[in-house]
């Protein structure tokens, strides 16, 4: 009987890792997906944005590029720690069916992430950020307006920081899943 109990467990052990190991690659898909619409939508914001037919302006949908930007950096990273949590729990885990192998890639891939990776979404949101800024910039027609550049300077000031402050949250939460030992 107790032969068949750690039989059990140990089947049981190694669906729990088919099941992580597939979830995984399914959120690293849903990762590179969210930053395929996220390119997608800013495009297509940016394109909007530019228009204008007859009297009416779409100038206005320009303020909303950081918006959508942010929101699906909140997705991209999202699925980034997730991926990040499961090659923690793999590489510490010491009573798991992960073979040494596995363990030892989960450990070399903690000492030498990319660091330019963890940048290269803050950077482009950045970048994104900057040129809505220039973009709604040249549609004003009255750049005296007290009204104008209290507005756009407090929306291009929450939108630096929201980003700023997302890349060091995420930042933080990878450093401690990389903390981690077994």
């Amino acid at each position: 009987m107790v032969t068949n109990d750690s039989n059990f467990q140990h089947e049981l052990q190694i669906e729990f890792l088919k099941a992580l190991h597939d979830e995984k690659i399914k959120t690293q898909s849903e990762r590179a997906a969210y930053t395929t619409s996220k390119f997608a939508f800013i495009t297509g914001l940016f394109g909007l944005g530019a228009l204008k037919i007859g009297e009416i302006n779409f100038g206005w949908l320009l303020y909303f590029i950081p918006l959508v930007a942010i929101g699906y950096d909140l997705y991209i990273r999202a699925s980034d720690l997730s991926i990040k949590k499961i090659g923690a729990f793999l590489r510490t885990h010491s009573t798991s069916e992960t073979s040494d192998i596995e363990k030892s890639w989960e450990h070399f891939s903690t000492q030498y992430r990319d660091k330019l990776a963890q940048l290269a979404t803050t950077l482009f949101t950045t970048f994104i950020i900057v040129a809505a800024a220039a973009f709604i910039y040249a549609q004003q027609e009255d750049l005296k307006s007290a009204g104008f550049w209290t507005i756009f300077l407090i929306w291009l000031f929450i939108s630096l920081i929201s980003n700023v402050l997302l890349w060091k949250s995420h930042r933080d939460q990878i450093r401690k899943l990389d903390e981690l030992k077994s």
